[in-house]
């Protein structure tokens, strides 16, 4: 593969493609910044390729090599190469590349999702906040437990996007996209309780009405499950939301539905949940949804 002009023109960088996304695509902040994490990965071993007017899988295969010698897991590495192949793409679509890259992700064993435990979920629940901290936290990691929301989606959320009448979560998810998410009864008191008594404009905002971080959120958190004792699996509010996914599927949902609520681009992404179920999993479910059982009636 070579470019179609020689390699001394001005061929858009890496940075120039950034800035296509911000400008043009309203990509957020975080996404810019695994941007940048990407390209240091890969930049080193691509650039001199493509400069050369070389075949850019030299570059990756060699940037693929030095990361799986420090270490580097490969599904951080898949991460940094879906980036990498985008850039390619748009470099073709831009007809600086004669033919479209193919770049292929690592196989790797996929382990089983993490979850909370129905007794560690229970106690997180039937957890008694005390301060504004602790309030904020927990009323959080409800709506997490009850929807799947993302961190950064829940600590976005203000009172004006809690539709109480029709129990719908607006959600302001990745890329700014926009989708509206179903909620409990009981979802609704817990958020109808806290937001009364909010004056801020953001639902789980500072004193100051300035957003909490993901770190300080992440950092009350694990402070709630050590006052729990919650062990044996990573306190994060990650596992918040792969505890509601698995959860969902095990009570029956549909995998398209859960692919919605989520806010997952691909349903692909949204079936690493089914490797968390066991066939004692199935087997639940199975009952509810057979033939025989809605036709108790039936005869032969």
């Amino acid at each position: 593969m070579e470019y179609q002009n020689d390699a001394n023109t001005n061929r858009p960088s890496f940075a120039d493609y950034v800035d296509d996304r911000k400008y043009l695509k309203n990509v957020s902040p975080k996404t810019v910044a695994w941007y940048s994490d990407a390209w240091k990965a890969f930049g080193p071993h691509l650039e001199p390729v493509l400069a050369s007017g070389g075949h850019p899988n030299d570059g990756i295969r060699s940037a693929i090599t030095a990361m799986l010698q420090r270490g580097v897991r490969p599904v951080s590495i898949n991460s940094y190469l879906t980036c990498v192949r985008a850039y390619l793409n748009w470099l073709h679509a831009e007809q600086w590349l004669k033919a479209k890259p193919k770049v292929q992700l690592l196989k790797y064993e996929h382990k089983v999702i993490a979850t909370f435990s129905p007794e560690q979920v229970k106690r997180l629940l039937a957890f008694k906040p005390r301060g504004r901290n602790q309030t904020r936290t927990h009323v959080g990691s409800c709506v997490m437990l009850d929807s799947g929301l993302r961190l950064s989606e829940v600590l976005e959320l203000r009172t004006a996007d809690i539709d109480f009448d029709n129990l719908l979560i607006k959600v302001h998810g990745k890329g700014n996209k926009q989708r509206l998410v179903p909620m409990s009864y009981e979802l609704r008191k817990i958020l109808y309780r806290y937001s009364v008594k909010r004056k801020e404009s953001l639902l789980f905002g500072t004193r100051n009405g300035t957003r909490t971080t993901n770190r300080n959120f992440l950092r009350d958190f694990k402070q709630v499950c050590s006052r729990l004792r919650i062990t044996g699996v990573r306190c994060s509010p990650h596992t918040l939301r792969h505890t509601f996914a698995v959860g969902y599927l095990r009570a029956g949902g549909n995998l398209f539905y859960l692919s919605r609520i989520l806010g997952h681009t691909s349903v692909k992404t949204t079936e690493r949940y089914l490797q968390s179920l066991g066939v004692e999993d199935l087997q639940a479910v199975h009952d509810k949804l057979s033939m025989l059982t809605t036709n108790r009636d039936g005869r032969y």
